[in-house]
């Protein structure tokens, strides 16, 4: 958590539509797995391998065609710079990402700035394939601004910095909470719902086929027609502030244990397992992938009446064209708190032009030449950009951002906000990889109720602790 940063307020100069706006849709999660780079060779005769590029800046990078729209746009203006060098964008899949990252690394041809796994940054960090981004403060002292949750430490003296800020939030379609006579989600903090009230939220804007309630009788659990929430089962994000909330962790603070069958978190795993199979308020993993549609479209569709997701989903709702809002996320504990969430941006030492790599990276950083930020899908890097307010309504005073976003969305950033543990936790593609498929039984409805969620989760920490090696520095924290 930060320490407490005083918001600024924007005045309202225009009416606000939280509506349609141009742009299709992006990716719903940000790239996870690590490849060995042992697999990498083999695949080096197969197309991955790049031809001379020597002259031009080369950036590869995942993500949708509006994501690419927007690096196209900031590679051209950077292009056209005075002293400027052409900048080669590649667009990778990200099924295929990792396995390409790792075959240019093993043929010494990595491009010379690239997106990046979190956890595959900091190991490329440690192990000297990345140029330490501190070593340019004095060159650019504009990185000096950063918010010291995007800089994530290997060592004591070098770090790698976050591509954007994503936070989570409370999205919500409007019409479903009027048609129901229900007030909407807090859009502050301090007035953020309890775990128990947004339960019984949800109970009442679920409805099966015939118009009834969870809690009424003849509810018919096997025709719901709409949903009050989705069950926020993403480990490291969302279920991530759950448990930082009620004072429960995912892993120790040495790295070496994983402590989800605390009593702390045994009562957030317990508690989110209920919203499936015992509120009925939210679908199972197997009739949610049956919708076959990310948030923004069963938001519109009426599916969903809410749910706990990233940032990210406002470029999507905006192209939606239906009345959506965002609220504080509800609360275990005193204090309601988000996640901060991004993968890296790395520039490789083996690169031949890093100074204007790392210069290319603050124009991507920058919301008055990106227009991604104003476009709903990222959120700024630097803190001018929340804290004076004309460069806060540069990116957030737009038609897309509902009227109440900076209270919903800013604040908790700036003062009710945890890390994500992917950075801090050494080799995290690995140690999730043992996690997430060990917490499948509870989200699928194998293991219910808080005994044998307890039981479960005991034997969890026994498999995925044998495979933690400790932390890395990671965030500073302002005193």
């Amino acid at each position: 958590m930060t320490r407490e940063v005083p918001v600024p307020t924007i005045p309202t100069t225009r009416p606000r539509k939280t509506g349609p706006s141009a742009g299709p849709p992006s990716r719903r999660a940000l790239l996870r797995g690590l490849g060995g780079a042992a697999l990498a060779a083999p695949l080096a005769s197969c197309g991955f391998l790049p031809a001379d590029r020597s002259d031009t800046l080369t950036f590869m990078f995942w993500g949708s065609i509006q994501e690419e729209a927007g690096v196209r746009a900031v590679s051209e203006n950077f292009s056209r710079q005075p002293g400027g060098r052409e900048v080669d964008p590649e667009l990778v899949s990200h099924f295929s990402y990792q396995t390409k990252m790792n075959t240019l690394i093993a043929a010494r041809q990595e491009p010379d700035i690239a997106y990046l796994q979190m956890g595959m940054s900091m190991r490329l960090g440690e192990g000297g394939l990345l140029v330490n981004m501190l070593d340019h403060r004095d060159r650019f002292p504009q990185l000096d601004d950063f918010l010291p949750e995007a800089v994530h430490y290997w060592n004591d003296e070098a770090a790698v910095f976050q591509t954007a800020i994503e936070v989570m939030s409370i999205w919500y379609n409007t019409e479903l909470f009027d048609a129901a006579g229900l007030p909407a989600p807090p859009s502050r903090s301090p007035d953020a719902w309890t775990w128990d009230e947004f339960v019984a939220t949800a109970e009442r804007l679920t409805l099966d086929h015939e118009g009834r309630r969870p809690t009424e009788p003849g509810f018919d659990p096997d025709q719901v027609r709409q949903f009050g929430t989705l069950a926020p089962t993403w480990s490291s994000v969302p279920l991530y502030a759950l448990l930082r909330g009620n004072g429960a962790d995912l892993f120790d603070e040495a790295g070496t244990r994983c402590v989800v069958d605390s009593a702390a978190a045994v009562e957030v795993f317990t508690a989110v397992s209920d919203l499936i199979y015992e509120h009925r308020v939210a679908p199972s993993p197997t009739e949610l992938a049956s919708f076959n549609s990310g948030l923004s479209l069963m938001l519109r569709s009426g599916r969903v009446a809410m749910a706990i997701d990233g940032y990210w989903n406002l470029l999507d709702l905006s192209a939606a064209d239906f009345p959506y809002g965002v609220g504080v996320m509800p609360r275990f504990g005193d204090e309601p708190l988000t996640t901060i969430t991004s993968g890296a941006t790395g520039v490789f030492r083996r690169g031949r032009h890093q100074e204007q790599a790392v210069e290319f990276y603050l124009q991507m950083a920058d919301p008055e030449l990106c227009p991604l930020y104003a476009q709903g899908l990222w959120m700024p890097l630097q803190r001018r950009y929340y804290t004076d307010p004309d460069l806060l309504a540069l990116w957030s005073d737009t038609d897309i951002h509902p009227p109440n976003f900076v209270d919903s969305v800013v604040e908790p950033l700036l003062n009710h906000a945890v890390q994500e543990p992917t950075y801090r936790i050494r080799e995290s593609a690995q140690v999730f990889s043992r996690l997430d498929p060990a917490l499948d039984p509870i989200w699928l409805g194998h293991v219910r109720g808080r005994d044998e969620i307890a039981r479960h989760l005991r034997a969890v920490t026994e498999r995925v602790t044998p495979y933690l090696q400790g932390v890395y520095p990671d965030v500073r924290r302002e005193a």
